[in-house]
């Protein structure tokens, strides 16, 4: 009985957290910085301290085509690999990202480390990342009316190391995570001829969700995403997902000020998951585009378990 009682009270807490950190967002009118969808289905995406939280290898790629049909607008690509070590308390993972807007490319590769304590029904995980970002800008592929513009010429690189830190608490059914990705905020961008830094923003995320039996065929699973930007107002996002026999999962999210989202995953076999969403834009930029386009595959094996049992087994909520 105290188990349930405790187990309620946990679920309680995170539906409050969810609803509070919708209430803070509500008042955003902006969008920040290119964000994908799908983040729940892959937590490292946001916070190094998900790296192997599964108890089992996880690996993920996914491609965001944001803003179709408006010339130079973002692409996003990820890939993600991590899994727990043989003692289940220490996991390693990586991060490989690759975005591009307009003439600028940034290519992000990260290592990413977490240890699991025990806590209660469910495990506190704290997590740091490493790697560095390089920024190219190829300013030759512009249609320019000065070509003796020096700043909008040649082309620009920038390589910049930095690193990041977060903690995640997740039982069977519910998870609580905060995380500062990149810590460091100069950049120092050069070329034959200046050196240039650059003071960018610090970004901090914030999210919950937890899962609601309905029968046993149909599962519920609300949560939210707190994003902050130095200089920039709070945004958020609010999501609701409907798993249907843990095969099939159907989600809608509100981006504050930004657009509607449906999304769905698929599960295929016993490792591989597809999953898909589409962004409908509400901001201004709705008069120019159709919307954004997102892919995911995800591939996921128990690398521990006997040779006939390497399948994952499932479900898997986040």
């Amino acid at each position: 009985m105290y188990k349930l009682a405790n187990l309620a009270e946990t679920r309680t807490k995170i539906l409050s957290l969810i609803f509070l950190l919708w209430l803070f967002s509500f008042s955003v009118f902006a969008q920040q910085k290119p964000v994908i969808s799908q983040y729940m289905f892959n937590g490292l995406v946001l916070n190094p301290a998900y790296t192997g939280t599964n108890g089992h290898f996880s690996a993920t790629a996914l491609y965001r085509d944001q803003w179709v049909n408006l010339n130079g607008a973002p692409t996003i690509s990820t890939f993600t690999a991590h899994g727990p070590i043989k003692n289940k308390r220490i996991s390693l993972g990586m991060m490989v990202t690759n975005d591009k807007v307009g003439v600028h490319s940034d290519l992000g590769v990260y290592a990413t480390y977490a240890y699991h304590i025990p806590l209660n029904n469910g495990k506190i995980s704290l997590g740091l990342q490493a790697g560095f970002n390089n920024l190219q800008s190829n300013f030759s592929e512009l249609n320019i009316r000065d070509i003796d513009d020096p700043f909008l010429t040649g082309s620009l690189s920038s390589l910049k190391m930095n690193f990041g830190t977060g903690v995640y608490y997740h039982s069977q059914r519910s998870y609580v995570g905060i995380s500062i990705p990149y810590i460091r905020r100069k950049r120092v961008i050069k070329d034959a001829t200046y050196i240039r830094e650059m003071d960018e923003s610090r970004n901090y995320y914030v999210n919950a969700g937890t899962v609601i039996d309905i029968n046993h065929r149909v599962k519920v699973k609300p949560s939210a995403l707190l994003r902050l930007e130095n200089g920039m107002p709070v945004a958020g996002d609010l999501n609701v997902n409907v798993y249907l026999d843990d095969v099939l999962n159907l989600g809608a999210s509100y981006r504050s000020g930004d657009s509607f989202i449906s999304l769905f995953e698929i599960k295929l076999n016993d490792f591989l998951r597809l999953g898909y969403a589409y962004d409908w834009v509400i901001s201004d930029l709705a008069a120019y585009t159709k919307g954004s386009h997102e892919f995911m595959l995800n591939y996921r094996i128990d690398f521990f378990a006997p040779r006939k049992h390497k399948m994952c087994p499932g479900p898997f909520y986040f």
